[in-house]
């Protein structure tokens, strides 16, 4: 049985086949059904189970080729553009991290098809210039970053097409990729972080709060925090694991990864004071959780350290919207996200004199350079201190 899905072209069904030929050459193959999308559904399904089962990758036809002429196929090249996104989109799903398949999905089904199917732009017809054009359209609503993420999806698309023959290049090489705009992120001074750790003290937030503060781990780290990575007798807590969630189709789905973001995330810090102090404290309210609840506390999440109290796991989204619903509660903080506390972190270690290539161990940045292009910015206040002093030296001798 080959692969193969349904699409929607101009309210009609399409059956996609995705197979190999002979020669181990990736082929795709369109379709039409001749069903309206509305009140065909089963009939659709029926038929493509039919195409799955009885098409033949060696003649490219069905095996009972009766019904053959009564269908209209369609050459790759001569779909439109974002019809070939998404079924490129369905085709890779297997290939890739399940978050980076629903960001592409997001993408392709809510920005890039749209544009270009609205247009007619057949994947045949495409061109660089056409790809410049909506950079260009898009420029006038998002920022430069995103555009930059709708490139890299296209890019990717037109890649696999170029390699499968379906174009003669890949047109994204050809069109002007948006530069990506400096990043200057916003933070928390010292003084600052202690407000905001005396506001959210005793609230749900407030362990995601100081994870971030002290550490500047990222909220995907904090929720995947575990006890077994914690070493209450040396006192050093592990960052290996993560949890993330994703949205595809309208349904919620978390993704747990035994692995950081990258090699260099993994890593042991030692737990301060005030961290370790929390730690227990959390370990014995989650033993008297559990009594409370009984039978109802939830187990599958035992490991995990950062739960609710009937032993669910906090849900990331918690965490970046009830930050922000506090600290629009404190009028001495400007409202910031979550991910800048990552950012003050920094700036408090780079405003202690902690060297770039610390920082970059603390934060688990994977490359020097990433630290350096991030938080070069805070080295003013630096600079300033340094010409202070050449000026007070100077001025002593005259």
């Amino acid at each position: 049985m080959v692969a193969g899905r349904l699409a929607k072209k101009n309210d009609y069904f399409y059956i996609v086949l995705s197979y190999s030929d002979e020669a181990g050459k990736r082929k795709e193959k369109w379709i039409k059904t001749g069903l309206k999308v509305r009140g065909n559904k089963a009939k659709a399904d029926d038929m493509l189970l039919d195409y799955r089962t009885n098409f033949d990758v060696t003649t490219g036809k069905l095996k009972s080729a009766q019904d053959e002429p009564k269908k209209i196929e369609i050459e790759p090249s001569d779909a439109l553009f974002g019809d070939y996104l998404l079924s490129w989109c369905e085709d890779i799903k297997s290939t890739i991290e399940l978050s980076t398949y629903a960001g592409y999905k997001l993408n392709i089904e809510r920005v890039i098809a749209p544009y270009f199917n609205e247009r007619k732009i057949t994947l045949k017809n495409l061109n660089a210039h056409l790809i410049d054009e909506f950079y260009s359209e898009k420029l006038k609503t998002v920022t430069a970053n995103t555009v930059i993420h709708y490139h890299a999806n296209i890019r990717k698309a037109l890649q696999d097409a170029y390699k499968n023959d379906l174009v003669p290049c890949n047109y994204a090489d050809k069109a002007h990729r948006p530069k990506k705009a400096d990043f200057v992120s916003s933070y928390y001074n010292r003084d600052e972080l202690q407000i905001l750790f005396h506001a959210v003290k005793g609230k749900k937030v407030e362990f995601a709060v100081l994870m971030a503060g002290y550490y500047g781990l990222r909220r995907s780290e904090i929720i995947g925090l575990k006890w077994s990575n914690v070493d209450f007798e040396y006192k050093t807590i592990t960052i290996k694991h993560t949890v993330t969630t994703c949205n595809i189709d309208g349904k919620f789905m978390r993704i747990a990864k035994d692995r950081a973001k990258t090699k260099k995330s993994i890593r042991s810090l030692p737990l301060i004071p005030p961290i370790y102090d929390f730690l227990v404290r959390m370990k014995k309210q989650e033993e008297i959780n559990k009594e409370f609840f009984g039978n109802d506390y939830v187990t599958k999440y035992d490991d995990y350290i950062y739960k609710e109290k009937n032993g669910e796991l906090i849900k990331p989204d918690f965490v970046t919207d009830n930050f922000k619903l506090q600290v629009s509660k404190i009028p001495e903080l400007s409202v910031i996200r979550f991910h800048d506390l990552r950012h003050s972190c920094a700036a408090l270690l780079r405003h202690e004199g902690v060297p770039m290539e610390d920082i970059q161990k603390w934060l688990g940045h994977s490359q020097i350079t990433t630290t350096e292009s991030i938080y070069a910015h805070f080295d003013t206040q630096r600079h300033q201190s340094s010409a202070q002093k050449i000026f007070n030296a100077f001025s002593s001798n005259t």
